[in-house]
């Protein structure tokens, strides 16, 4: 039920130029922005625990993101608290790092449903937005996010 309420708050949403102040929380409890970023690209990859798509995804996810530790990675997930993440990804033994959103940053940055991908050019702008899971072993894929 919390995967559709959040699934329909998020459809209602628009895709804007510009990467808003999006803000997430770290491990740690520190609030980064991503104007933080600026000046570098970014590939923002938002997801939950509680998303079926996003669970099939993570472990291919997780395999490219520490595969590719050059290409500025922000894997931020929408679930209720740190703890849910935590638990979620040591329970599956994956690698990433453990960042915590909401839905109202997320629709900020235009997101309509999870998982979703963007790529946030040096200057701020979303120059692209890849909604539902995508298949990083595909080296096509890899490459438009790293160029």
């Amino acid at each position: 039920m919390k995967y559709l309420i959040t699934m329909v708050l998020l459809m209602f949403t628009w895709i804007p130029a510009q990467a808003a102040e999006f803000q997430w929380v770290d491990h740690k409890g520190t609030t980064h922005q991503l104007s933080e970023m600026k000046g570098t690209p970014v590939v923002l990859h938002v997801w939950a625990s509680w998303c079926p798509p996003c669970q099939s995804e993570l472990p291919e996810f997780s395999a490219w993101l520490n595969a590719h530790p050059d290409v500025a990675t922000i894997p931020v997930s929408l679930d209720d608290n740190i703890s849910e993440v935590v638990s979620f990804l040591s329970s599956q033994n994956l690698n990433i790092p453990v960042l915590l959103s909401d839905s109202d940053q997320a629709r900020q940055l235009g997101i309509r449903g999870l998982p979703t991908t963007l790529l946030i050019a040096a200057d701020g702008s979303i120059s692209q937005h890849h909604l539902g899971p995508q298949d990083w072993a595909d080296k096509a894929f890899t490459m438009q996010l790293s160029h």
